[in-house]
Parts: structure tokens; C-alpha cells; sequence
């Protein structure tokens, strides 16, 4: 502060060297930035729906898989031959019911022709209807054996990262052992925390920007999908809920930055940063006045990068000086450097 005192003091009477810019009038956006940690939106785990012992095992902890991806094989033997079985006694029962279709069409004609008794034909409806059924709960088993031989091989329900594998190759597993928990590295949440004065301002819907360190590709923008009602009592603060769809290259469990646009003000008057002057007065701005300067308090607002929004004190179409600012008094004498 010293320095500065003297450098101003010195600067008196001679021509300073500045640099000058024009105020502008932009939309500036009203930001709080928070930092967060990518979470996975899901966690499935893969367990077995038959029972039987672990043939193969082809993937392991770490291990990145598409959704469909076979991750083990339980030994499909037992079910490869009742599979066969029923799909035998539902051919069997195909064939009767065929001749039992035929042997009641001949009946009713010769019903119709009073040849044969009503309760003969009754029989043979009945027995019609008894093998339709048959047929029908046969196809049913058929079905079901087609599914447990294909449930004899465990499956990646979506695309996905392997956390923890349970099983192994020679294991003999239940029905529901859980043989894999999964990562779900393609829809991703992050808990944003903001003060909680910000509250007020809240809302879902809000645009976020996203930046992560271990990626290497351009921002997420997205929007706030949830606002949790409560206030954390231990750092009295707000939690956002974020959700996304994965860009590419993000990871669970990786640091992410965070810009949540408050509001947007339209045609506001901006200035750099290095333009505003602390002075005993408060903030001043020094504006060109053809060879001088006039110094000119205003009210400082929102910052953007190296810009800062004045609020209250420029009109906006202002030469302000940009470079040499610190330096100058009311009334200085300027040259400016292009």
C-alpha cells in the first residue's frame, strides 16, 4: 500500500502510460461454483437364477463389459437335457393331439349322422380337451427349460464396470448367490453442495456446468434434477442432486467442479477487473476525458473471468482505463500506449 502511495505520489505532475477499453454491455450470469464426486446412478448385481457349479468365469474386477456381455457359465448339462426332455414329450403330445383332433371331427360326422351315441362323443371331447391342455402346459415346460438352460449363463444387464467378483471357477452356487457387483458407468449423479443461503434461488432446471479433471474432454452442461429439502446441519449447506449421461470418458468416483447458473442479467455494464480502484472513497473506475481522467465511483457486481459487472456508476459507453489505473488520481494526465 506503501508502494502504491508512492508510485501515485510520484506520478503527479507528469503524463502517465495507460491502456484503455471501452465498458461493454453483456448478459451476465450470476454463478456459484461447489465441487463434487461422480457417483454411478446404479449398482446392479448379477446373481445366479439356476443352480449349478461355475464352469467359466470371463471377466474380473476392473474389467469394462457392454450390457449382454456373458460374464461366467454355470454347467448346463442337467438343464440341456431336460430341455430335451420336454421339448420330446411336447412332440409326443403334439402327435395325439393331432390324431385326438382328427378322431373328434370323425365323430361329430358320425354323430351327425346317428351312428354313434352323444355320450360317445362327449368322451371324445373331453379327452380332446384333456390332451389341449396337456399340450399346453408341456409348452409351458418347454419354455421354462429353454429359459434355466439360458440363465445357466450369467449376463450384464447394462453397460457397465465389474466391482467386486464372488465367484470362481469351480464354486457350486444357489439360486441368488450374488456373483458380481457392477458399476453402471453410463448414467452417472453428482451431489452438489451450496450454501445455504442460496437457497431461495434453487430451483430444478437450473443450468450446471460440469468440468472433471480425469477427463480430458470439454465440459458437461446439464440441468439441477433434484434439490434435497433438508439443510445439512454440520456444513449448513443445500444438496444438489445431478444427473447425466456419461460423455464418454468420466468415472465414478472422480472430483468434479461445478458452475450452477443462478440467474442471467441482460445488458448489464462490464469492465475488466484491473479497471475498478480500491480508494478511501471505495470502488473507482477511471474514465478518459480527452488528455485526463475523471474518477468515478461505482458499485461493483457479479464477476465473470477477468471481467467484473458495475452496477452502478458508467453508462456503458465509457473509455475506461484498463492498464495504469492503480496510478491514477482524478484529473491525471494521460497518454495512451495502443
Amino acid at each position: 500500500m506503501l508502494l502504491l502511495t508512492s508510485l501515485a505520489a510520484q506520478a503527479q505532475g507528469r503524463v502517465i502510460r495507460v491502456t484503455t477499453t471501452q465498458a461493454e454491455r453483456m448478459d451476465v450470469e450470476q454463478i456459484e461454483t461447489a465441487v463434487g464426486i461422480i457417483e454411478s446412478r446404479r449398482s446392479p448385481q448379477v446373481s445366479a437364477q439356476v443352480a449349478g457349479e461355475v464352469i467359466a468365469v470371463l471377466v474380473d474386477e476392473g474389467q469394462a463389459v457392454e450390457a449382454g456381455a456373458v460374464l461366467a457359465r454355470i454347467d448346463a448339462e442337467q438343464y440341456r437335457i431336460a430341455k430335451q426332455a420336454s421339448e420330446a414329450e411336447s412332440r409326443r403330445l403334439v402327435a395325439l393331439h393331432a390324431q385326438k383332433e382328427r378322431d373328434l371331427a370323425r365323430s361329430k360326422r358320425l354323430y351327425a349322422d346317428k351312428l354313434i351315441a352323444e355320450d360317445q362323443l362327449e368322451t371324445i371331447q373331453g379327452e380332446f380337451a384333456a390332451l389341449t391342455e396337456q399340450l399346453a402346459g408341456t409348452r409351458t415346460q418347454v419354455a421354462d427349460s429353454q429359459r434355466r438352460l439360458a440363465e445357466t449363463q450369467l449376463i450384464a444387464p447394462v453397460r457397465a464396470e465389474i466391482a467386486v467378483r464372488h465367484i470362481d471357477v469351480g464354486d457350486y452356487l444357489q439360486t441368488g448367490t450374488v456373483a458380481f457387483d457392477l458399476i453402471d458407468v453410463d448414467n452417472l449423479r453428482i451431489r452438489l453442495p451450496l450454501p445455504e443461503y442460496r437457497a431461495p434461488l434453487l430451483r430444478k432446471g437450473l443450468t450446471v456446468r460440469l468440468k472433471s479433471s480425469a477427463s480430458g474432454g470439454a465440459p458437461v452442461v446439464t440441468t439441477i434434477t433434484d434439490i434435497r429439502p433438508g439443510i445439512n446441519p454440520a456444513n449448513r449447506s443445500v444438496s444438489l442432486i445431478v444427473d447425466f449421461v456419461n460423455p464418454g470418458d468420466w468415472r465414478p468416483g472422480a472430483s468434479v467442479r461445478a458452475e450452477v447458473v443462478l440467474a442471467t442479467r441482460a445488458n448489464v455494464v462490464i469492465v475488466p477487473q484491473v479497471s475498478v480502484v480500491r480508494r478511501p472513497v471505495g470502488d473507482v473506475v477511471y474514465v478518459l476525458d480527452g488528455q485526463r481522467v475523471v474518477e468515478q465511483s461505482v458499485e461493483r457486481g457479479q464477476r465473470s473471468g477477468r471481467s467484473v459487472e458495475i452496477r452502478a456508476g458508467l453508462s456503458g459507453d465509457e473509455i475506461v482505463v484498463v492498464d495504469g489505473a492503480g496510478f491514477l488520481t482524478d484529473g491525471s494526465e494521460v497518454s495512451i500506449v495502443e
